[in-house]
């Protein structure tokens, strides 16, 4: 392991708290309540020192409040009275923001938004209709979005009823996983709608481990199956809360791992360059973004390890992107400013390798 750098020193300024500088989305009393609370937490844990620049300080100093709030469940495992203040206040402040009342404002009563229906047949619009919203609460759950909210509400009411009998969300294999898993990152995780939808995609793995949507594969007799929407579907089913799909998530995660850093054989992410790309984003095909980043994500909720060498040669590539500034970047290579919500994802990986 390398020498910790002196960047991690009490005495550097740039890895302490903020304290002389009110955030601009909480009220003085609820700011240096979080002042205090992140005094108590450990801002530098066991885990980080494997990145040559703590984040978790620069974070809390400069990202939005809904990351603030991701990365807070990451650090407080146990919480009292005080730390649930703080995160209820946040949580307020998320919910006031500006970026989410320009989504919730387009919100219709039903709980969809609003979709281009001119001309196009009931079906498509009950498609265009269901990503809309897989879209606008994605975003809304990157602001700090929880279902408590009355616009999420209203909106997850009108998800569910799109779901079919069986468990299907009508969209493609990568967009009904990204529903689950949206779903569970809702606090959903034991509702029955989630647990017909995991069932329903577990039946469709092909032989190989991975999923292929049927209009992915062609004329090919036994095509192979579509990295970029196994990645999503390893994503959703390992945070299913059950034990029973161990040997499911072990096909998958080979299958991943066998592909790595290869060009996929479908049209979703035909590029080797897309495991470069460690942003999720909220619109179209941005949503199955995430790269490397993704992958490893669902791997290690499937219980990878670096004892796999091809794990640890992707977990040694995603240290060592780290940005100087203590960012993650958008997208390897190409980003010098970094992303706050990418950072918090990849400590999150780092989390469960180092714990």
């Amino acid at each position: 392991m390398k020498q910790r750098s002196d960047r991690y020193r009490s005495g550097n300024a740039k890895n302490r708290p903020p304290t002389g500088r009110k955030r601009r989305e909480l009220p003085p009393a609820s700011y240096y309540r979080l002042i205090r609370l992140l005094k108590r937490l450990e801002m530098e844990p066991a885990w980080v020192r494997v990145l040559p620049v703590n984040p978790i300080p620069i974070i809390f100093h400069r990202a939005p409040v809904g990351v603030q709030l991701r990365l807070l469940n990451l650090l407080t495992a146990g919480s009292d009275g005080e730390t649930e203040a703080v995160i209820r206040q946040l949580r307020r402040a998320a919910s006031d923001s500006p970026e989410t009342a320009r989504i919730l404002k387009r919100q219709r009563r039903d709980g969809t938004w609003p979709v281009e229906a001119a001309g196009q047949p009931e079906g498509a619009v009950k498609q265009l209709l269901l990503l809309g919203l897989l879209e606008n609460l994605h975003a809304l759950v990157d602001l700090g979005g929880r279902r408590g909210w009355p616009g999420v509400g209203r909106g997850l009411r009108a998800l569910l009823s799109f779901q079919h009998e069986d468990g299907r969300f009508p969209l493609s294999y990568h967009h009904h996983a990204c529903i689950g898993r949206l779903l569970i990152g809702l606090g959903l995780g034991r509702n029955p709608a989630v647990h017909r939808a995991a069932h329903w995609i577990l039946e469709r793995q092909q032989e190989d481990g991975g999923w292929l949507h049927p209009q992915m594969a062609g004329n090919r007799a036994k095509p192979p199956s579509c990295i970029w929407t196994t990645a999503e579907v390893l994503a959703f089913i390992a945070r299913y809360p059950t034990l029973r799909i161990k040997q499911r998530l072990q096909q998958a995660g080979e299958f991943l791992l066998e592909h790595a850093l290869q060009p996929n054989t479908t049209t979703l992410l035909p590029d080797a360059g897309a495991w470069d790309v460690l942003e999720e984003g909220s619109r179209g095909v941005q949503l199955f973004h995430g790269g490397t980043l993704k992958v490893l994500d669902g791997l290690t909720l499937a219980g990878f390890n670096p004892s796999h060498s091809i794990f640890k040669k992707l977990y040694t590539w995603l240290l060592e992107q780290q940005l100087k500034g203590g960012y993650y970047p958008r997208i390897s290579g190409r980003d010098t400013r970094g992303d706050p919500l990418v950072t918090v994802r990849a400590l999150e990986v780092i989390y469960w390798v180092e714990t």
